[in-house]
């Protein structure tokens, strides 16, 4: 059976776990705590030198990088699937386009949520320039899904959801530890509950939601 590395609390980690969960594909949940350096131990060593998560492995083959997971899961089983429809060459490079943007621009949430929430737990000293710049570079990307990503589309690649969606979203959910005011941005808004609501991504959130529950009990995305 299938194995997979994760952290419930890193992003990418929650993305692959939904998508897998969406397309029943049984597997193995090792979970590891990042906060505790488990990902650094020599068992994972020896699996994965990069020390990174997620990861998975399939047999004696071992498969790194989230959206690289997610793909070859869909391609090695031959799945047919609107996440990542092997039969529509345009689909999946539009998919590939949000993916490929995802790592350089969606992902600098995280950047913001570390300032905000690690740091200060770490005791490590955050720079009020860096932080407002954080804040700017978030802005700018909920600013392109407005105009750009989610113009008069339900989804980023159309009318229903896809890998790009559900990694976005996992991406973007972390702010709500950080109390983001998603509501500032009301087409994005309105994705990202179409998005959470998919019963196995909110259910890989299992773990955030008890967190969220204590920082942002306000949150609009707890039921």
């Amino acid at each position: 059976m299938i194995k997979l590395y994760i952290d419930w609390i890193s992003q990418p980690s929650r993305a692959v776990k939904a998508v897998l969960d969406i397309l029943k594909v049984p597997h193995e949940v090792k979970a590891l705590k990042i906060q505790f350096d488990e990902h650094k131990s020599p068992e994972f060593t020896a699996i994965h030198p990069l020390q990174q998560l997620p990861l998975l492995q399939d047999g004696d083959f071992t498969v790194a990088e989230s959206h690289n997971i997610m793909r070859y899961i869909i391609k090695q089983r031959n799945i047919s699937t609107n996440l990542y429809p092997l039969t529509d060459i345009r689909q999946q490079t539009r998919i590939d386009q949000y993916l490929d943007y995802h790592h350089t621009n969606t992902r600098r949430c995280l950047h913001l949520y570390h300032s905000v929430l690690i740091s200060p737990i770490k005791g490590e000293k955050v720079i009020p320039e860096v932080l407002e710049k954080e804040k700017q570079d978030v802005a700018k990307v909920f600013q392109y899904f407005e105009s750009n990503w989610l113009k008069g589309r339900n989804y980023i690649c159309g009318d229903q959801a896809t890998l790009a969606d559900i990694s976005a979203c996992c991406e973007m959910m972390q702010l709500d530890l950080i109390k983001f005011d998603f509501q500032k941005y009301p087409i994005t808004n309105a994705w990202l509950n179409r998005v959470i609501r998919i019963p196995e991504v909110y259910q890989a959130h299992h773990v955030a939601f008890k967190i969220i529950k204590k920082q942002n009990p306000s949150s609009q995305f707890l039921k």
